[in-house]
């Protein structure tokens, strides 16, 4: 493994098991470091190990088109991924990259479905992280199938938003993502991004500050986010 403090008992999903469950699976894992932008596993590759991650970030993917890329969800130290296609055995719904220098350990996706089948409550907390993606999905498909380029990414605008303790009832974005960055989670262009983040600048709504963004109009920028297509051209 090389890192003598790592293992699985941090895992989320293994929380509360007796230390003799956490070591069952340990003993089937395999060990794996991986460099930022490094590819774990691309969608509809038929690998069907799980994986944990012990250190680090990962990131989930897909596509709206063949030349447009989404982000799906980021997968972080204590978390796990790749448990669909451990358990219906088809190939991958994803591509997975690592977001920064990440330590992962894999198990055998049969391996994973038998320690399911050991210990219930394992099997159960990955039903209910089913549900929650599930339910996750059918807000972003909604916001993908509904909303307009623009508006996706002034919802992504404010979902980056955060209170800003140097001014009264102001938001802010401490550490605003590169252009590309927020293409990906709002399924947009890099350009629609830059026409977008300058409009709202244009109209006072947001004022872009040295690596931050000012949020100046919070409750107009959510109105115009869920305005309707129609209305919300610039």
């Amino acid at each position: 493994m090389g890192d003598a403090l790592v293992g699985l008992e941090h895992i989320g999903l293994f929380s509360g098991l007796p230390p003799e469950a956490v070591a069952e699976i340990e003993a089937k894992a395999a060990w794996h470091r991986f460099a930022p932008d490094e590819q774990v596993f691309d969608k509809e590759s038929d690998t069907f190990d799980v994986y944990f991650v012990a250190s680090g970030a990962v990131r989930i993917m897909s596509y709206v088109r063949p030349d447009r890329e989404v982000a799906l969800a980021n997968v972080a130290a204590g978390d796990y991924f790749g448990e669909l296609a451990a358990i219906d055995g088809k190939g991958r719904s994803a591509r997975v990259v690592a977001i920064e220098e990440s330590l992962l350990a894999s198990v055998e996706g049969s391996e994973f479905v038998r320690f399911m089948g050991k210990y219930s409550v394992v099997a159960v907390r990955v039903l209910e992280r089913f549900a929650r993606i599930i339910r996750a999905l059918d807000n972003r498909v909604l916001d993908l199938s509904t909303l307009s380029e623009g508006q996706r990414i002034m919802l992504e605008l404010v979902r980056l938003s955060r209170p800003d303790p140097r001014r009264a009832a102001a938001h802010y974005i401490p550490d605003l993502p590169n252009h590309k960055e927020i293409a990906s989670w709002a399924g947009a262009s890099r350009e629609a991004v830059a026409q977008t983040i300058g409009d709202l600048a244009r109209m006072g709504v947001i004022e872009r500050r040295s690596m931050s963004l000012l949020v100046h109009d919070l409750p107009k920028l959510e109105a115009m986010a869920r305005a309707s297509a129609a209305a919300n051209e610039f």
